[in-house]
């Protein structure tokens, strides 16, 4: 044989191995199987501290790690607790766990591990939760665990008992990095699922059903994630069987022009901009209510989303909430006014005009160029500056930019959401670390003092009233401006499962998505 053509037949070789070791991976042992199909990007290794601080990123290790109580679509539901009482004080809540659970290495979950998992997150912050209310965890029976706070914390069960998963304390007791725990017992959990393949350059996900778990088995016996840019085409070529991320407009063709089913949720994901205040200008209220009058919302909204979401309240708070409060304050697009603010500021003299960066995501530089149309128009300057999502979050978190756009979830159920607007002074409340800032924050007294207020109050007539005094010193105040709200949308093929569902209130903290790992408990394979 010539030594080219060996050459050849072993480089074909090569690759041959390599393609089709990768495609076993995806692959292996699939026929017969139930398997779901589902968009979704590459958000990390999903364990505690090494999935993203995104929502979806919870999401992912939700299948491998269960909580206390959870919810589904009409409300709170147990979890790894049964039942659950609290003290006449309301401080002292018992929990009794299930005596059936395990976690996927055999060993029994029990009230050790609860109050391990507690005071590990305790002395490890997580990007996802405060526990600075609770004064003692206590297992005061195997099955029994005892949670005293040191004052009334309202959320209590759904932001705090709904939210904490439950690590085994036989693996992580001697984890002093967790942030970089990421081998397989990392991923060794109670839930519904076990995680069999993760690609990190791509982010395709293989997850096993867990069929010893303690809710039951699951419907279906692999979850395939992968990232997909054009989900609609997808699932009409049957590479996805639900799409999460496709396009209203896109879902609604689906809807009326194929046998796909199509689900509307929620606006539960807000879009705004944020404000650098260690800069002078910016710290001032006039100039950011001279950007606010200035933008056009309406139009803004129809030409961002095409019918697929709702223009942006200035108190923050989702118009269809509960706890939404109209407060009268309207910053319908007005020119003059917004030029008259910014001369009344201060910031600029006669005949000057100001310039910032504007950061924001590569795919959403559409929507900056129409906000740098508007506040030209009032003599605001800004240069757009695109970049990654990863780096848009992490230069928002460490106070380096100026101005931002940026959207995220964790937008609907407790108004203790408005923790995202609290100064420095105050360490009470949960928001997902995604959703705040960092550098010089937003300060105001008054707001600080109402929001612990309301976080102590039960009376929800009461509380209410509260959070409708948060949301007035917000839209006076604009510590931040809310754009929009986008609806959820989401494609399925009915043949392949059926029961898919919105969570009330979304996910955990307030994550609004459709895959609620309950639908891979009580949902009905359809035999396809």
């Amino acid at each position: 044989m010539k030594k080219s053509l060996l050459v050849i037949l072993v480089v074909c070789m090569v690759f041959s191995i390599v393609g089709c070791g990768s495609e076993d991976v995806v692959n292996e042992g699939d026929d017969d199987l139930r398997i779901i199909r589902i968009d979704d990007s590459n958000l990390g290794y999903p364990s505690v501290y090494t999935v993203s601080p995104r929502g979806r990123g919870y999401l992912l290790m939700s299948f491998i790690f269960d909580t206390l109580t959870w919810k589904d679509e009409n409300g709170v539901v147990p979890m790894l607790a049964e039942d659950w009482s609290v003290s006449e004080d309301q401080k002292v809540w018992t929990f009794e766990l299930v005596d059936n659970a395990q976690f996927t290495d055999g060993e029994p979950l029990t009230a050790e591990d609860v109050k391990f998992s507690y005071y590990y997150m305790m002395e490890h912050p997580h990007q996802w939760v405060n526990l600075n209310m609770i004064e003692q965890v206590e297992a005061v029976g195997e099955h029994t665990v005892e949670i005293t706070l040191k004052e009334i914390y309202a959320p209590f069960i759904t932001d705090i008992a709904g939210n904490v998963p439950i690590m085994p304390k036989h693996i992580w007791e001697d984890i002093q990095e967790p942030e970089k725990f990421n081998s397989e017992e990392a991923v060794i959990g109670s839930g519904p699922f076990t995680l069999k393949h993760y690609d990190k350059n791509v982010g395709h996900y293989i997850f096993e059903a867990n069929k010893d778990y303690f809710m039951g088995e699951p419907v279906i016996d692999k979850l395939k994630i992968s990232d997909n840019s054009q989900p609609s085409l997808a699932l009409q070529n049957n590479e996805l069987d639900a799409a999460q991320h496709i396009r209203y407009g896109e879902a609604m063709e689906l809807k009326e022009e194929s046998d796909f089913e199509v689900l509307e949720g929620p606006g539960g994901w807000v879009y705004r901009m944020y404000f650098n205040f260690d800069n002078d200008v910016l710290n001032n209220k006039k100039v950011r209510q001279a950007i606010y009058y200035a933008i056009d919302l309406d139009d803004f909204v129809e030409r961002s989303l095409r019918g697929g979401g709702m223009a942006g309240n200035p108190g923050h708070i989702h118009p269809e909430s509960a706890w939404y409060y109209d407060h009268g304050i309207d910053y319908e697009q007005d020119v003059e006014k917004a030029k008259k603010l910014l001369k009344e500021s201060g910031v600029i003299e006669e005949g000057e005009e100001l310039e910032f960066e504007l950061l924001v995501r590569d795919s959403y530089v559409d929507e900056a160029e129409m906000i740098q149309g508007y506040l030209g128009e009032i003599g605001i300057n800004l240069n757009i500056k695109p970049m990654d999502q990863n780096s848009v979050d992490s230069l928002i978190n460490e106070g380096k930019f100026e101005i931002a756009l940026n959207g995220h979830g964790a937008f609907a159920g407790d108004p203790v959401l408005l923790a995202r607007f609290i100064g420095d002074d105050v360490d009470l409340g949960s928001t997902p670390a995604v959703t705040s800032q960092g550098g010089e924050s937003w300060n105001n007294h008054k707001f600080n003092e109402i929001f612990v207020d309301q976080l102590r109050e039960l009376d929800e007539e009461k509380r209410y009233e509260k959070v409708a005094e948060l949301q007035k010193i917000i839209a006076e105040e604009l510590p931040t401006l809310t754009l929009y709200y986008r609806k959820s949308t989401f494609a399925y093929n009915p043949n392949k499962l059926e029961g898919w569902f919105y969570t009330k209130d979304g996910v955990a903290i307030s994550v609004p998505t459709i895959q609620n790992k309950l639908i891979y408990i009580n949902g009905t394979w359809m035999g396809e």
